[in-house]
């Protein structure tokens, strides 16, 4: 019986370990993303010429998540890369995003009952005065997520036309 017990431990040692899943590695402050790490996530553009997709990959031991996108068929290759992190003095989520036209997007980010929601500063690359907005990711089922966006006109929020609904692609590329 020693002899088998001893077999089971050399194998089981022998065996390559499971690593866990990308959500588990996230730290407890950036769970609100858990349903999006380790996948990549795409969505079609009114008319549908235009793809756009996001990969999100935890990194440096869970502490940050790394959002990379492209906007396939546009007219320029678009690309951007957002970085996800918790600011312990400002207590909640905070996020910079980005582009490969230079525009630099920074912002707050929040869990909500059915996703996500997120405040923005924009600030376009030739330094035009910044925009403020409202983005809400919401679950649509354990694949999706729908984004709804609002922007600040004359004092008050109005939403923007157009929802677009990101489905589960597949997982997110190693590093």
């Amino acid at each position: 019986m020693r002899k088998c017990v001893s077999a089971l431990v050399l194998i089981a040692a022998a065996l390559p370990t499971i690593p866990a899943s990308a959500a588990d590695t996230l730290a407890p402050e950036l769970q609100p993303f858990a349903f999006l790490a380790g996948a990549c996530w795409r969505a079609s553009f009114p008319g549908g010429q235009m793809t756009n997709t996001h990969c999100f990959s935890p990194i440096l031991n869970g502490h940050f998540l790394r959002d990379r996108h492209i906007v396939n068929n546009a007219p320029d290759p678009y690309r951007g890369e957002t970085l996800y992190r918790w600011d312990p003095a400002a207590r909640n989520i905070r996020w910079d995003y980005y582009s490969s036209d230079g525009m630099l997007m920074s912002g707050s980010a929040a869990g909500t009952d059915g996703g996500i929601s997120f405040e923005i500063s924009a600030v376009s690359p030739a330094g035009a005065a910044s925009i403020a907005e409202r983005i809400s990711w919401r679950r649509d089922g354990a694949d999706a997520y729908v984004v709804t966006t609002s922007v600040r006109e004359n004092g008050a929020w109005r939403p923007r036309p157009g929802a677009m609904h990101f489905q589960r692609v597949g997982p997110a590329p190693a590093d």
